[in-house]
């Protein structure tokens, strides 16, 4: 999909959102959004709630990406709309889309053939791609690797008590060091079409819309209306 490998994990999610020629902004929002996609003329920005999990993160870029892909038009997505639980038919295309993206099921099957799923090996699947062990247990059913109903009710169970926490601790296991990861631990993370410009400096919390207004020659109230107009007016940070 898109480049991506097949049969592994991607080597670094940013660089291979950012290769498809959409943009992406990691900067800290409200916490009742993940994420968003603004489609702009020329122009996909895709924003990520860097104050959240960085599981999450990567579902919600991932997400964004779909959005964009699938042509939907600009939306800004809550926490829900990345479940399971949403039954927005946009929304559940998205989910697909980003699930078949961070892990596809080719992958997913060829990793488990042979394997008697357990714990361990969901938390395995979930730290070599980066995503959560909810979405590798998940995957694995999905992609058929995981047919045992029984089997597939007791690790939710497991993971709903949180033992897959300290077992990826005892195991060693880390979470994926990438671009994303690097931009959420030095957020505010602009894209280059937004470095220096008075909207990435809003976008970034780094100026309040007054301060930007003054720099632009607009007023604060036209500024908002733009910002507003843009679907962007949700995703600049409280001062």
């Amino acid at each position: 999909m898109l480049g991506a490998p097949a049969d592994a994990p991607l080597p670094d999610l940013l660089e291979a959102v950012e290769a498809t020629g959409a943009q992406v902004l990691v900067v800290a929002l409200d916490a009742d959004v993940a994420g968003a996609c603004i489609e702009r003329p020329g122009l996909a920005l895709l924003f990520v709630n860097g104050a959240q999990a960085l599981v999450r993160q990567r579902f919600t870029l991932a997400h964004e990406l779909g959005h964009h892909r699938l042509g939907h038009a600009s939306v800004v997505d809550r926490p829900v709309d990345l479940t399971a639980a949403v039954r927005d038919p946009a929304e559940v295309a998205a989910n697909a889309f980003a699930a078949e993206f961070l892990v596809p099921a080719e992958a997913v099957r060829r990793w488990a053939a042979g394997r008697t799923v357990g714990l361990d090996d969901v938390v395995r699947l979930a730290a070599a791609y980066g995503v959560s062990a909810r979405m590798a247990r998940i995957r694995l059913e999905t992609a058929g690797a995981l047919p045992d109903r029984e089997r597939t009710r007791r690790l939710d169970a497991e993971i709903e008590e949180g033992l897959h926490l300290p077992l990826a601790a005892a195991l060693g296991l880390s979470g994926v060091a990438d671009g994303l990861a690097a931009a959420a631990a030095a957020m505010p993370r602009l894209p280059a079409a937004l470095r220096g410009s008075a909207l990435g400096a809003v976008l970034a919390g780094e100026l309040t819309i007054e301060q930007a207004a003054g720099r632009s020659g607009r007023t604060p109230p036209e500024l908002r209306r733009a910002l507003r107009a843009a679907g962007l007016d949700r995703l600049v940070p409280a001062r």
